[in-house]
């Protein structure tokens, strides 16, 4: 199963009972990455509430805090089999989300 970290990220957003709404969207605004044990969680708990048991993790870990942080909470709770890394020059990539910004209405797309 897909699961989205930047989706779940944003749907805890827009969650009116969520205990990090406000702090993911400060982090999110200001093109930051969210505090990792958020975001470990938003994904574990979706782990736990599918009925697959094999996923593909988009958009995390992003950096060597991540990893650290999903050892903490995770551990051996669940097997990582692999971390796939696109490396792309960063004028690509900026012109790919500048590109995406024109359309998507997500307000981290932008330098």
């Amino acid at each position: 199963e897909h699961l989205s970290a930047g989706d779940l990220l944003r749907a805890e957003r827009k969650n009116p009972n969520s205990e990090n709404g406000q702090l993911i969207q400060s982090f999110i605004a200001e093109g930051k990455i969210v505090p990792v044990e958020i975001t470990v969680n938003l994904l574990f708990n979706a782990m736990m509430a599918s009925e697959k048991n094999k996923f593909l993790i988009d958009g995390f870990p992003r950096n060597q805090d991540n990893v650290d942080g999903w050892d903490r909470v995770v551990g051996n709770k669940a097997e990582v089999l692999g971390c796939l890394f696109f490396d792309c020059p960063e004028s690509v990539m900026e012109s790919r989300l500048l590109e995406r910004g024109e359309t998507s209405g997500r307000t981290d797309d932008n330098i």
